[in-house]
Parts: structure tokens; C-alpha cells; sequence
């Protein structure tokens, strides 16, 4: 692997870590960031978890092929390639339910899960082949 392609694998996974964060703030603040009250504050935190759900594989299969291949065993790269179905799954739903909510979480929520279920979806692109 040269420098080329470990560059543009750690721009992945930075990439893919953006989305886990921004969600991941969005838990923890999850009191005073969700604006709504009742069943909704409830679909919206259903939706944080599932957004969170979908942003995970995408860096931790990106940082199982970072490791040198005397350091991973054989179901590091295919525990996490099988989680992306998954995360695809939980991805689009949590869209769904974080339309839910109101304001930043909303709106913000919603396109970093879109960017987790695009990134999952061209991951599975490059597995497929």
C-alpha cells in the first residue's frame, strides 16, 4: 500500500467520523438539543440511536484495513463488512424518525445520516467488486 492510498484512506475515515461525532453530540445533548416534547422527543431519540447505529461500521471497517494483517484476524474485516447492511437499514429508518424532531437536530441529524448511509452504501460498492 503506498502513501497515496493511506492518505486517501485516512481522509475516509476522517471523512466517516464526522458523521459519528456530530450524532454522537447529538446524544449526549439529547436533554436540551431536542426541542420537542411527549412521543415525539421519543421517536427523535429512537432516531438518534439508529443514526448512531448507521455511523459506526463505516469506521470501524475503515480502521480494520488500516491494520497490518498480522494484527487483525480474519473476522475483523467480515464482522464489520456485514455490518453494513445494517447500518443501511438503521440509517434509513433513522431518517425517518429524526424527521421527527426540531431545529439543528433535525435538519443536521438528517444529513449526517444521509452522509453515514451514503458512505455505507459506496463501501458496499467496493466490496461488491
Amino acid at each position: 500500500m503506498t502513501w497515496h492510498d493511506r492518505l486517501y484512506l485516512t481522509i475516509s475515515v476522517v471523512l466517516a467520523l464526522i458523521p459519528l461525532a456530530v450524532t454522537l453530540y447529538f446524544f449526549v445533548k439529547r436533554k436540551t438539543a431536542i426541542e420537542v416534547e411527549g412521543w415525539r422527543y421519543k421517536v427523535s431519540v429512537a432516531g438518534l440511536v439508529l443514526a448512531l447505529l448507521a455511523s459506526l461500521p463505516t469506521p470501524v471497517f475503515f480502521f480494520a484495513l488500516e491494520l497490518p494483517w498480522g494484527a487483525k484476524a480474519q473476522w475483523v474485516p467480515l464482522g464489520a463488512a456485514w455490518s453494513m447492511p445494517v447500518g443501511l437499514i438503521a440509517g434509513v429508518l433513522g431518517m425517518v424518525l429524526l424527521g421527527f424532531a426540531r431545529g439543528r437536530v433535525r435538519w443536521l441529524g438528517i444529513a449526517v445520516t444521509f452522509l453515514s448511509v451514503a458512505l455505507l452504501y459506496v463501501t458496499l460498492l467496493g466490496l461488491s467488486e
